[in-house]
């Protein structure tokens, strides 16, 4: 290959890599893949995504409290939680007497979870364990809240992932989801936000509400239709220890 030829072409190649690894997560290559990719970069992940702490505080813990009111002790499934993201600021929250199960399919983001909840001593507040997304795990209507926050287009199939936490979130319970904003470089893995609406709607859900969050996506919350009974204490200490 002449050096031109490989002029022409490494751009291309360059950016075919950033595309299938980086931007898209390895979404395109199959679960393995982004499963791999995130056991790899594991390490790094805290540090590239920089999450800020108030930030959280502010937009997801405190306005999840107010959403379930009185309720200050639920529990809560957080499906591909990577490091330990919501389940740490939901403990952080003084307001919280409840329980997070954090689920995720690598080990490695798992492991840092796990450090995370050890150092500050939440183990009465958070549990972890590995699974699908799409086979989670739990009997049906066992969480009054479940979430799911920058991970749905990163799933191999959403709408089952969906269809799974919907399945087990009990009637009356309350879905956290987000909606990449940006959805130019993963054509047919984003939803937009009707897309959204139609596949909650069409799921038993209700009153679903967008709302703006940060520079890549939307927040959109809704509820599970059916009577408003939350999950007893003895129900609640047997979710937590049963899953696989």
């Amino acid at each position: 290959m002449t050096i031109l030829a490989i002029a022409l072409v490494l751009p291309g190649v360059i950016f075919l890599f950033w595309w299938l690894i980086i931007e898209t997560e390895g979404v395109f290559l199959g679960k393995r893949v982004v499963i791999a990719l995130y056991d790899l970069y594991a390490a790094r992940y805290d540090r590239v995504k920089q999450f800020d702490e108030q930030a959280d505080l502010a937009l997801i813990s405190m306005p999840l409290m107010e959403r379930i009111q009185s309720q200050a002790d639920p529990l809560i499934l957080d499906v591909a939680t990577g490091t330990g993201r919501l389940p740490v600021i939901m403990a952080r929250n003084a307001k919280f007497a409840g329980h997070v199960i954090g689920l995720d399919a690598s080990r490695r983001m798992l492991k840092l979870a796990r450090k995370k909840v050890s150092a500050e001593r939440f183990e009465q507040f958070i549990s972890l364990t590995r699974a699908d997304a799409q086979d989670l795990p739990f009997s049906d209507d066992s969480f009054d809240v479940v979430t799911c926050l920058e991970a749905l287009e990163f799933l191999p199939d959403q709408h089952a992932a969906l269809v799974e936490m919907i399945r087990v979130l009990r009637p009356g319970g309350l879905l956290l989801a987000s909606i990449r904003i940006d959805t130019r470089w993963m054509p047919n893995r984003t939803w937009s936000e009707a897309r959204m609406r139609r596949e909650l709607a069409g799921l038993n859900m209700r009153d679903a509400r967008v709302e703006i969050w940060q520079e890549d996506y939307s927040q959109i919350w809704a509820w599970k239709a059916g009577a408003s009974e939350r999950i007893g204490a003895a129900r609640r200490k047997r979710v937590q220890l049963s899953p696989s």
